[in-house]
């Protein structure tokens, strides 16, 4: 029996590297899991939306929630609702889309209450804010147009409770409800 040569030992060592390396590389493929729902699921339990028609028109997004101040440009998240982002107009924008939306993290029972303020109106009055509430679920709670007549004119654009996850049948009203606390 003849001892092994220089490149036989290089060759039997780079044989086990290459080994352990498919041994590796079989072991993480095993571990990737591919996604079993493709579809995307809504940030939170509850969304709120409103767009306005595009330029330098700063209408603000308003959220009441139970046992919560309210959301909105000043105060963009509370222990119900977040607002995803105050848009300004054209104001730090690289579109001319305008529209503000919010999310609910749970859904505590009490009343909610969607407004919309025209904070940055003037010259442009009046404007239609088109506002649609929506469950994670896709079911619809409220979609409607909103006439802003005014500078700094706040609205309502609808108020509900909610119990157990789901709208309380006959709650809906459009009555002003002051959700900015001030």
């Amino acid at each position: 029996m003849t001892a092994p040569t220089n490149s036989t030992l290089r060759l039997d060592a780079l044989f086990n590297m290459l080994g352990v390396l498919i041994t590796f590389i079989v072991v993480l493929l095993a571990q990737i899991n591919p996604p079993t729902d493709p579809q995307i699921k809504p940030a939170g339990n509850l969304v709120a939306s409103a767009a306005w028609p595009s330029g330098s028109i700063d209408v603000d997004l308003w959220l009441g929630a139970p046992g919560d101040e309210g959301v909105g440009f000043s105060r963009k998240s509370g222990k119900v609702w977040s607002l995803l982002r105050d848009d300004l107009g054209t104001a730090n924008d690289a579109t001319s889309l305008n529209y503000e939306t919010a999310f609910t993290r749970g859904l505590p029972d009490g009343e909610y209450a969607v407004n919309v303020r025209c904070f940055g109106c003037a010259g442009f009055v009046p404007v239609p804010v088109d506002v649609e509430v929506r469950l994670a679920t896709g079911a619809l709670v409220w979609r409607g147009i909103v006439a802003l007549v005014a500078d700094k004119q706040e609205r309502t654009a609808v108020r509900w409770m909610m119990r157990d996850g789901a709208v309380v049948l006959g709650s809906k009203n459009f009555v002003f409800k002051d959700v900015r606390g001030v």
